[in-house]
């Protein structure tokens, strides 16, 4: 008999990636759903009953953790973006350190302990706010929790930067006092999209992007919001969109005040790098958390002047120019060209020369590489690299191989092909946290021969 649209009463045994409580209904199958904390019991209501799985929505909480806190956010549960802040950063990751260790277990190597967050709140460099009709009125907020079409009003948002809630009210008010309307993901109408905030952290500088649907307006429209927000911002584009899609996509933009571009400051190995960032570039989205990041990087590698390293899924070279004075040579790929014209921006900017980066498809490049190396980092989307990737991989003879990972589960499945081949060994596997108040986290292993 089904339990679909049932009311049961389960009991949480502990949270698995990413980051969803694992119950177990009484005929012994499992039952995930999210919110609950360990040992947790509560009554759930089945939206999804296969023979060795099922899906609830958490109804109530009947027994609760002695963990569970009280959350920062009046939005938490019903915001999309944070999935802990009802429990404290040290138990947020121990919560990690367990589920990044049963993933990872096969490996039989110990995992280091978290390298923790230097920021619990406000972390965020880059936050995409999206304008929605909120009773009459053009709000600003955030995707509900697994919807496209509902917003939770913002401010406050704890993760991002704080120097984000100004731009958000003078926007939000500048709309509303000229009459002018959300756009409508569902009609296709209205004006304002979306406004994109882009922080500098390190360096203090500032990027706001107003995203609009493409009207006629003068440039002039728009001045006595500039005007406002140039007090404070380095950086400020209108960006026309006429594309169905929710994306923040571009069909033209305008600089309407100061510099083309934000420039941020990391350091990496006690050394100053500077990379531009323009409104569609991709960064890291905290800049304390990827300081610690690709310090790790440069200690797992350990290069030395004669080594060449390939840096597959490049990104705009952020790895690649500060690992480059500590190595004979660089070779970065990655397939979008934008973010290879960045790259080499971002070397030339640092006075790196010896980087050579080329826009192509891993799974093509592999196919076609003449280049020698002996070293190799790699930074894949969410879904892991292929499995031709994967052979190049085992077949390069490359010393060492530091993989970084934001998804533990594609990560398990990539390093078990790689290590059942018999010529590469995890060394090492050092956890990020990058993102604290989410079930998000960063994985770095070093894979020697």
């Amino acid at each position: 008999m089904s339990l679909k649209n049932k009311i049961i009463r389960v009991k949480s045994e502990k949270i698995v990636f990413p980051g969803r409580s694992l119950c177990r209904c009484d005929d012994g199958i499992a039952l995930f759903t999210e919110g609950l904390l360990p040992d947790e019991s509560a009554d759930v209501i089945v939206t999804k009953d296969k023979k060795t799985f099922r899906e609830g929505l958490l109804k109530n909480i009947t027994s609760k953790s002695y963990e569970r806190i009280d959350p920062l956010c009046p939005s938490f549960n019903l915001c999309g973006g944070c999935s802990f802040q009802n429990v404290s950063y040290e138990n947020q990751i121990k919560y990690k350190q367990k589920y990044i260790a049963e993933l990872l277990d096969f490996t039989g190597v110990k995992i280091s302990n978290i390298l923790k967050s230097p920021r619990f709140w406000h972390y965020r460099n880059k936050m995409e706010f999206s304008f929605f009709n909120n009773k009459g009125i053009a709000d600003l907020g955030l995707h509900c929790k697994g919807s496209f079409d509902r917003y939770v009003s913002i401010p406050p948002c704890f993760i991002a930067d704080k120097d984000f809630s100004q731009p958000v009210k003078l926007v939000k008010r500048f709309a509303n006092d000229n009459n002018l309307t959300a756009h409508d993901n569902k009609t296709h109408e209205g004006f304002f999209r979306h406004l994109v905030l882009r922080k500098a952290a390190n360096n203090n500088q500032l990027l706001v992007n107003i995203v609009t649907s493409a009207v006629d307006y003068e440039t002039s429209f728009l001045e006595p919001l500039i005007k406002e927000l140039k007090k404070f911002s380095d950086s400020i584009y209108w960006t026309f969109n006429s594309r169905k899609s929710d994306a923040v996509s571009a069909d033209s933009l305008k600089l309407m005040h100061g510099q083309s571009f934000i420039t941020e400051r990391l350091s990496i190995s006690r050394k100053n790098y500077f990379f531009n960032i323009s409104p569609f570039s991709f960064f890291q989205t905290s800049s304390k958390g990827t300081e610690i990041l690709y310090n790790e990087v440069l200690r797992l590698l350990n290069p030395s002047k004669e080594d060449v390293l390939l840096d597959l899924y490049c990104g705009t070279g952020t790895i690649a120019v500060s690992i480059a004075q500590n190595v004979k040579k660089v070779i970065g790929i990655d397939l979008l060209g934008q973010a290879i014209d960045n790259a080499k921006e971002n070397a030339c900017i640092n006075d790196i020369y010896n980087v050579e980066f080329s826009t192509s498809n891993a799974q093509d490049w592999v196919k076609e590489n003449e280049n020698s190396f002996n070293i190799i980092v790699l930074d894949p989307p969410r879904g892991g690299v292929a499995k031709n990737v994967v052979k190049f991989l085992i077949d390069s003879k490359a010393e060492k191989i530091v993989y970084i990972s934001c998804n533990p589960s594609t990560l398990a499945r990539d390093l078990k092909l790689i290590t059942e081949s018999g010529k590469y060994k995890v060394k090492e596997i050092t956890p990020v946290d990058m993102f604290p108040q989410t079930y998000h986290i960063e994985t770095l292993v070093l894979l020697e021969l």
